[in-house]
């Protein structure tokens, strides 16, 4: 082989390998997520959040939003977790926005007691800072949740989910502010010294709102539960009948690998009622729809609209099996809930189609093409309508 053609064929080497590394690279699909700097004027410092949306963020939908503490610690697994389990395959829960908080100074921050005492001793070192939690929950309440509203589609359902003394924030933000959060997670809650106050609190806390429809969901790993046992024995004392709570120890994790498992059963245990299989033989009706999802709105406080591609779906379901008019309802529905869409006229035109109404055929695919003029398959079709 000549010098020439040995540079050839390692130039040629290093293109394809170039390719195949942009090939590798283009695989990869993005994380929907944001970085921003609220500065605080209640904290005086400037804070760091990370916010995932999701992967179809919609201007004309409004997202739940979960709120992280140790956001640095838990903001990608739980994201993960959320698009995991509202995908259409899982449909567990509903796609949702998740912030997570960054931390400055999480001792200062989550305790809203100054107390010096931890484990039962003096540590003027780690707990000279205590007592920041009511200034930290002023700026949640009153700057960050503002900025994540504004900038948003959010929904006004929030859930904030805390560890170990994330979990003493957590418990602490439900009894100061109790409308704030209407899910709280407690995570292997570390609660010590004069934070103590928060497990005295929570009887009258529980006595008072006796009608609450909140939800907690309350873990811990195999470690000492002294804690968790106090807040699981005034849940089954004096919480209400409409206050839905749950909790589980997971023996096989420890204080730090608890959090994983315990976010992924809280997210279903909070939407346990969300779940409908797509893969279902099933076809629901129109009225069966729209039934589930006012149980959803009544459950959670406000109006929550089956997705669009779950109602596509079932409408096709019932294309499918000859039930004509139920079909167009359900697409009526889905074109009214997402008057931009493309793919739900494009669906209208197909039933009406199906069924010989030419006319109602050609105006739903001549509205999908002008949404989306790379919708072939539209044109095709009402092309063929139109000869």
């Amino acid at each position: 082989m000549t010098v020439t053609k040995k540079i050839l064929y390692l130039i040629l080497f290093v293109i394809l390998s170039i390719d195949i590394v942009h090939a590798q690279i283009d695989t990869i699909p993005k994380n929907n997520d944001k970085a921003f700097i609220v500065n605080s004027k209640v904290l005086n410092e400037s804070r760091r959040v990370w916010i995932h949306l999701p992967s179809n963020y919609d201007l004309n939908k409004s997202y739940p939003v979960i709120y992280l503490l140790d956001g640095e610690g838990h903001f990608k697994y739980v994201s993960e977790l959320v698009d995991y389990l509202s995908s259409y395959d899982r449909n567990r829960i509903p796609e949702t926005i998740v912030v997570g908080i960054i931390n400055v100074d999480r001792t200062r921050d989550f305790t809203p007691v100054h107390s010096l005492l931890f484990n039962g001793r003096i540590d003027s070192v780690r707990m000279s800072k205590t007592g920041g939690g009511k200034k930290f929950l002023e700026f949640i309440q009153t700057e960050l949740i503002p900025f994540v509203d504004a900038k948003f589609r959010t929904a006004p359902y929030r859930i904030l989910a805390g560890h170990s003394l994330g979990g003493l924030f957590a418990l602490y933000a439900k009894e100061a502010a109790p409308d704030l959060f209407q899910s709280t997670v407690l995570m292997s809650p570390a609660i010590y010294g004069g934070n103590n106050k928060v497990l005295h609190d929570l009887k009258s806390f529980l006595a008072d709102h006796d009608h609450s429809t909140d939800k907690f969901y309350l873990t811990i790993g195999d470690e000492n539960t002294r804690t968790v046992d106090s807040i699981v024995h005034q849940l089954k004392k004096f919480a209400s009948r409409s206050t839905d709570w749950d909790f589980k120890k997971y023996k096989d994790e420890n204080h730090f690998s608890v959090t994983y498992k315990s976010m992924y059963d809280a997210l279903k245990f909070i939407y346990r009622d969300w779940f409908i299989d797509n893969y279902s033989s099933k076809a629901m009706t129109s009225k069966e729809i729209l039934a589930h999802f006012e149980k959803l709105s009544h459950e959670f406080g406000y109006t929550i609209k089956p997705g669009e591609d779950f109602m596509n779906g079932q409408g096709y379901k019932q294309l499918r099996s000859n039930n004509i008019e139920e079909a167009i309802e359900i697409f009526k529905i889905n074109i009214t809930n997402y008057p931009g869409s493309w793919n739900a006229y494009d669906s209208m035109g197909e039933a009406y189609m199906t069924v010989g109404e030419k006319k109602l055929a050609i105006k739903n695919y001549e509205k999908s093409i002008s949404l989306n003029p790379n919708n072939l398959e539209g044109k095709k079709k009402l092309e063929a309508l139109k000869n």
